[in-house]
């Protein structure tokens, strides 16, 4: 490597199925899929078998039955993948690096600078930490190599499953350049189309536009996807980004519907979640969004940008709450100055602008500190066993031990800038059928 700083971007392999398959050895060899078992449910990961015949993430159940007939489903299990991802982010901290930013539940970009060396060749130090991965956790991932974040995260799709690949500067004209413009990070349907009008069609093509052209068809995001063409990017690994933005849960909705107690139901459920998952990160927001989408009307032709748009509405309080009431007050009355009354066939309640309420536990006070109050620490020492000896280890922490701990608990579980979880119906359900 001719720069100083190197790269990888780690790429779990089929996580959501490889996940099941770690858990149940006798799906390896089967052609799993991770959906709804029902016909006109969306497939989320296909397992590398099932990729064999066709099948992909995105496409309806019945298409992939008809492609692969002896298909296995399996529900998901979103607790199932968390638990995963931070197993395999925790596994690289302790054992390689702690320079690792997250950037989704199943990736994550790694700065080995300083430690490639002690390996021998970058290399080397990429199958180390694929063989520790597949032999501690027995799930496959594949590593992209570069000397910025956009080379690392593009090459990692050239070898996969299970692959190790690099993509230099120098390389660029000849593995960049010759790729279709939908092939880069970030450039989606819509971006396409517009470069495609303007006969951009190829990475090459985009790389030798003008910058003033690109930035006046697609704005700021111009001027970030014409410097990747030429192979420029960012090469800092942001590990304070770890950090939570925002704990949200969604529901597709098996049955779309326009019912008003349905849709409170949900909304009051989603709200609970947040809330759980907020209180167990000491985390508490300012901010309750409400997310959206409306059915697509029978007899209406599919647009992708109006029937794939998520629709959103959010409200600012003014104390920071992790209170499942409050959050569900918020998210109704934005659900309602939102809603048009059309089905709906998903909901979403998300708590954002965190922060952390650890900083605001004070079991000793500063001026009882500095006062000497407390002048023998071997009386709080006594307190906090016997208080552990009575309700467990970890039940009273020190501010400094709780404030190191929640960050560790907490470092790797950002998932995309989020904490996002996606429900199945079926938790829902069962609550309905008990009331």
């Amino acid at each position: 490597m001719k720069t100083n700083k190197v790269i990888f971007l780690l790429d779990m392999d089929a996580f959501f199925a490889a996940c099941h398959i770690a858990t149940d050895q006798s799906l390896a060899d089967k052609n799993v899929i991770v959906a709804t078992p029902n016909n006109k449910s969306i497939i989320s990961t296909a397992s590398y078998n099932a990729r064999k015949f066709g099948v992909r993430a995105g496409m309806p159940v019945f298409k992939a039955r008809e492609l692969c007939p002896n298909l296995t489903i399996v529900n998901s299990d979103f607790s199932l993948y968390i638990k995963f991802s931070h197993l395999v982010f925790d596994l690289i901290s302790e054992n390689f690096t702690d320079q690792i930013e997250v950037a989704s539940v199943d990736e994550c970009y790694i700065d080995v600078t300083n430690i490639w060396k002690k390996y021998g060749t970058v290399k080397k130090l990429a199958q180390q930490i694929q063989e520790k991965i597949l032999k501690e956790l027995n799930l496959s991932c594949s590593i992209g190599i570069s000397t910025n974040k956009f080379l690392a995260k593009t090459c990692v799709n050239f070898n996969k499953p299970y692959g190790i690949s690099q993509l230099l500067i120098e390389d660029v004209p000849k593995l960049l350049w010759p790729m279709p413009v939908k092939k880069m990070h970030m450039i989606g349907p819509a971006t396409e189309k517009t470069l495609n009008i303007n006969n951009i069609f190829t990475i090459y093509d985009l790389a030798h536009a003008k910058l003033e052209d690109i930035q006046l068809l697609l704005g700021k995001k111009g001027f970030l996807l014409w410097n990747w063409a030429n192979g420029i990017g960012i090469d800092e690994v942001h590990v304070e980004s770890n950090e939570l933005k925002s704990i949200g849960n969604e529901l597709t909705l098996n049955f779309p519907t326009n019912n008003n107690k349905e849709i409170e139901d949900i909304l009051y459920e989603l709200s609970l979640k947040v809330s759980d998952r907020s209180k167990k990160r000491y985390l508490k927001g300012r901010t309750i969004t409400v997310v959206i989408k409306y059915r697509r009307q029978q007899g209406v032709v599919y647009n992708w940008q109006i029937h794939k748009k998520i629709t959103t509405k959010q409200e600012t309080i003014a104390t920071p709450t992790d209170n499942p009431n409050v959050i569900f007050a918020s998210a109704r009355k934005s659900f309602y100055e939102l809603w048009n009354g059309s089905e709906i066939n998903l909901i979403g309640v998300r708590l954002w602008h965190l922060s952390d309420d650890i900083k605001r536990m004070m079991q000793i006070s500063i001026s009882d500190i500095v006062n000497d109050k407390y002048n023998n620490n071997n009386e709080i020492d006594m307190l906090v066993k016997e208080l552990e000896a009575k309700f467990g280890a970890k039940t009273i922490f020190t501010g400094d031990k709780l404030l190191k701990y929640n960050k560790k608990n907490r470092a790797q579980s950002k998932y995309l800038k989020n904490d996002d979880v996606h429900l199945s119906n079926d938790s829902i359900i069962k609550k309905w059928n008990k009331k």
